[in-house]
């Protein structure tokens, strides 16, 4: 009789789901820089301009080849020779020269000394890498910005619900109180109705957000990578503005300025590598060949007959004319550069102007959340006493109904003003370059 309830309980025991993990931001933050698709593909880019960076350096190392070739002369080649070799003056005479079968193996090996080209071309794929490399923090500022006010987004909904589920209760004990009032005579149907249509509002106000607040997770799992039956759940606690708003920001550090200085750099040696066709190119080669020729065929020629021939020599390429075509590229690369010194000063104009924008913004909207909070806990206090005066029939029941709205917009504006204040501290730490310090920090 014992063992039946006791093996009930440990089935129900194992029966249950395990609970819903709790993520703070900076899990988020971490597990979505792991995961991000985006990231993934540039990462996968700079592995390609490691690769693209070795072949460019292979041209500069020893270049060998061998080559080998097996002619059959069916019918040899025919020259005409003048007659006065043959004391025949004036006539030419048709000879054929050479062997039926010819084999030959040759072995070829060039180093180039200096090239201008190939030491820019090398500089150029170095930069390439370190420019994939600011793009890579580029993505991963907007991964962060992305998952962080998905985060926020959340967890305030979550907070909307919360308060709307507690003003339902307490709705429900004013309900229970005015519905013993109905049946005694001392309110009207339409009184108690009054009640049962701001129950449902309640309700559908509860169920209209729980929807948004699962959108909002499946957002964050997608950011994170996770499956979207994976269960999660986020911190019922929302932390205040974490930003020194009187820290002076260094905005030649921000991301946008960084990416036009590699700009800059690279327009600066592609201004280099058109200059360098100017240079001349000095290589190392060397030759060996071995020729076998035989009127007899032999599968690997006649041993006595392998004959080797073997240079080495130094080869001097000096550009002289090419029709102007490498003063234009030239220009164009002047061009260029001084089109991103031009726009490097307008990007820090902008950043300028948006870094004090987003930080008045942000003093506001700390400002308006204080007023809000404390506006709303007014409101708190207010409805909480009229409960109290309408339990012992002092106030009236639309006293009540009118002290539950002004909760209910209380709650809403401060939950909209939160929203405001963590997004208004997101804009304004990726306006000043600082946003992935949310990572270092944690």
């Amino acid at each position: 009789m014992i063992l039946f309830p006791l093996l009930l309980l440990a089935s129900t025991a194992f029966s249950q789901s395990p609970p819903e993990p709790v993520l703070t931001l900076d899990e988020c933050l971490r597990q979505s820089v792991a995961n991000s698709p985006h990231l993934r593909i540039s990462s996968l880019e700079q592995n390609k301009l490691r690769y693209r960076y070795l072949e460019t350096l292979g041209t500069g190392l020893p270049n060998v080849s061998f080559s080998g070739s097996f002619d059959d002369y069916v019918n040899l080649p025919t020259q005409m020779i003048p007659g006065e070799f043959f004391g025949k003056p004036g006539e030419m005479i048709p000879v054929q020269f050479g062997t039926t079968y010819n084999l030959a193996g040759m072995l070829d090996a060039s180093q180039i000394l200096y090239n201008q080209t190939f030491l820019v071309a090398l500089r150029m794929a170095r930069l390439a890498m370190e420019q994939n490399s600011l793009e890579t923090e580029r993505l991963k500022i907007e991964v962060v910005f992305e998952t962080a006010q998905t985060f926020y987004f959340a967890q305030i909904t979550r907070q909307q619900i919360l308060n709307l589920e507690n003003n339902l209760a307490k709705l429900e004990r004013a309900g229970q109180i005015a519905r013993s009032q109905y049946e005694n005579g001392l309110i009207k149907k339409v009184d108690l109705d009054r009640i049962l249509v701001n129950n449902l509002n309640i309700r559908t106000q509860i169920d209209r957000l729980k929807v948004l607040y699962e959108q909002q997770l499946n957002m964050e799992r997608y950011y994170m990578g996770w499956a979207l039956d994976d269960p999660l759940r986020l911190p019922d606690s929302i932390p205040g503005p974490a930003v020194d708003l009187l820290a002076t920001e260094d905005l030649s550090r921000h991301i946008d300025i960084r990416m036009i200085g590699k700009q800059k750099q690279m327009a600066m040696t592609n201004l280099r590598l058109n200059q360098s066709a100017y240079y001349p190119a000095l290589t190392l080669i060397g030759s060996t060949s071995y020729l076998n020729q035989s009127n007899t065929y032999y599968v690997l020629g006649k041993s006595t007959d392998w004959f080797n021939t073997s240079v080495v020599g130094v080869r001097l390429q000096v550009p002289v004319f090419n029709g102007l075509q490498r003063k234009y590229k030239v220009s164009q690369s002047r061009v260029e550069l001084d089109q991103l010194r031009v726009t490097e000063d307008n990007t820090r104009r902008i950043l300028q102007v948006q870094s004090r924008d987003a930080a008045s913004k942000l003093v506001s909207a700390i400002t308006d959340e204080q007023r809000q909070r404390e506006n709303m806990r007014l409101a708190e206090r207010v409805y909480a006493i009229s409960q109290e005066q309408y339990q012992k029939g002092i106030i009236s029941l639309t006293d009540l109904l009118n002290a539950e709205s002004s909760l209910s917009d209380a709650q809403t504006n401060h939950s909209l003003a939160l929203v405001q204040m963590k997004i208004s501290e997101l804009e304004y730490m990726k306006a000043n370059g600082t946003l992935l310090g949310i990572l270092e920090k944690k």
